[in-house]
């Protein structure tokens, strides 16, 4: 089964790219000139995705998504179509590679994850091994790099491993590399691109201010499919969107897609800003009866009264939608493995299809309360993020679990209740707005936050009951979101915990040595406080 990607890192952005939307509304004619310009652009680069995979010799500019290499440009133009813009054609080449090494560079650090080596840490050496080539070679590139980058010193160890590895281990690590390499491409499937926002750059299109009409702006699109032939369009926005084009300088491009017969141009700008110092470190828990407990004792909003609504009324909504499916598949079963059914029956099974078929297609009442639930949810968000924001100094670092919601191993009773979703849309939304408004963060790893003493160390799951703290060893009584906020600040501040996250960055042993790491806090505690023990 192909595997998502696992989400990177989230840090403070110095420079953050935001976009503004434009709308228009195209005469018949125009509408399907992009529709159709949209669609062969889809094409294009599911063309394009075969090629580059079909040729060989193309990890190294992969692995960098150097589209600008000469050898990957060559290529683009042997198979570019005739009778379409170069530029058009260009830009879903380009499309195309940038997805094809988003996929190379997933593999590359699940391998790193699992073994490693210098051979997964350095995209070079990663794309030269499956180059097959040689030990030499490997040495004398890194060597080269490390004459001419900053980052010398990780070149040169590389270079030096090299030189010290014998042939016979070389070779083993090679195959041992290749074979992980085929295992784990399995699961990455080959992008196919079906709908996707078409990139315009400079040679397509240009974005001018209008005059006498009433729209703000006119977007003036060079027809792929003839080159000598430009058609406009007229463009609405909102005075918001108009005042960020005004005051920001705007990219040189822009993406357009057809949507309910409109057309949406996305129109990026840049903005730039400094990470700031920092004094006060806050740790800060993201959970559902308080959407945010920070390590200072503030209990900020509550996310329960919108997954009652959820649990209460959105999901029996849908079981009766699902109730009707069930019916229909098993009807359709049943006509499937008993051909011999006289025909009056047969048809009246068939009509009784038909009925529950109209019946689903026309139930509007369970999406209705599941797009109610999206709006509380996202008001409840905007709410807590707003609050919590409020009164936030400039000196404070905000530190904050990292929740991949993708790696969640919990049954759906115990999703349910977690609601993973719910915590992962807030606590993106909170990330946007710090870097945004110019406040630092950063993530921590998330294991035993909840479950840790934060006086004695004591590592145990009893010590949480709900939303009620109390520790087994020592006796320590607190809200569990409170115990866990400290533990997640902990993380930040504590050099020796910094170490042993950081060590089991990428590898699979972070709980076993957070559990030792804590199992000595603890006896440390209880031979320093020996009546302190909860008997």
């Amino acid at each position: 089964m192909a595997r998502a990607c696992r989400r990177k890192d989230s840090t403070f952005e110095t420079s953050q790219v935001k976009s503004v939307f434009l709308y228009g509304k195209p005469n018949q004619v125009k509408l399907h000139l992009l529709s159709r310009m949209q669609q062969r652009f889809c094409e294009l680069a599911n063309e394009d995705i075969r090629t580059i995979c079909e040729t060989d010799g193309l990890f190294l500019q992969l692995v960098k998504n150097d589209k600008k290499n000469s050898v990957v440009r060559k290529l683009e133009k042997q198979f570019r179509p005739a009778g379409l813009n170069s530029a058009f054609c260009q830009a879903a080449f380009d499309y195309a590679f940038t997805r094809l090494s988003n996929r190379l560079n997933a593999i590359r650090k699940d391998m790193y994850a699992e073994d490693q080596t210098i051979f997964t840490q350095s995209k070079v050496l990663f794309a030269m091994s499956l180059m097959r080539q040689s030990k030499e070679e490997m040495s004398a590139v890194m060597k080269d790099l490390a004459n001419k980058k900053r980052k010398a010193g990780f070149y040169k160890d590389c270079a030096d491993t090299l030189d010290r590895m014998d042939e016979d281990e070389f070779r083993f690590l090679m195959q041992e590399l290749v074979d992980s390499y085929a295992v784990h491409t399995a699961e990455y499937r080959i992008p196919h691109i079906s709908r996707t926002e078409v990139p315009l750059d400079s040679r397509l299109m240009r974005i001018e201010e209008s005059v006498d009409i009433k729209a703000p702006y006119v977007i003036s699109v060079t027809d792929p499919f003839n080159r000598n032939q430009r058609f406009t369009i007229p463009l609405n926005t909102s005075r918001h969107f108009l005042h960020k084009i005004k005051s920001n300088k705007m990219a040189g491009s822009v993406s357009v897609c057809i949507k309910s017969g409109k057309l949406r141009v996305g129109w990026a700008y840049t903005r730039s800003m400094k990470q700031p110092k920092t004094s006060v470190v806050r740790g800060v828990d993201t959970g559902i009866t308080d959407v945010f407990h920070t390590s200072d004792g503030n209990a900020i909003g509550s996310m329960k009264p919108v997954l009652d609504f959820y649990h209460s009324t959105v999901e029996p909504s849908f079981a009766g939608l699902t109730d009707l499916r069930n019916k229909k598949r098993s009807i359709s079963h049943y006509l499937r493995h008993h051909k011999d059914l006289p025909e009056d029956v047969r048809r009246s099974l068939i009509q009784k299809m038909d009925r529950l078929d109209y019946m689903m297609q026309t139930m509007n009442a369970p999406y209705q309360k599941k797009r109610r639930y999206y709006g509380m949810l996202d008001q409840e968000i905007h709410k807590s993020v707003t609050g919590y924001m409020d009164g936030l100094k400039r000196d404070t670092l905000t530190v904050i679990e990292r929740l991949d919601m993708k790696e969640f191993k919990k049954s759906r009773k115990v999703n349910g209740m977690f609601s993973c979703f719910a915590r992962g849309k807030t606590q993106e939304a909170l990330m946007r707005a710090l870097n945004w408004k110019g406040y630092d963060f950063v993530e921590v790893a998330p294991e035993f936050t909840s479950q840790v003493c934060p006086v004695c160390g004591n590592l145990d799951r009893a010590n949480r009951d709900g939303k009620r703290f109390k520790c087994t060893c020592c006796g320590h009584e607190d809200d569990a979101d409170h115990v866990g906020s400290i533990n997640i600040r902990e993380r930040a501040v504590n050099k020796d915990l910094m170490d042993i996250c950081e060590k089991h960055r990428y590898g699979n042993g972070l709980q076993n040595a957070l559990k030792d790491y804590y199992m000595g806090q603890n006896e440390t505690f209880k031979k320093q406080h020996p009546q302190g023990m909860v008997s």
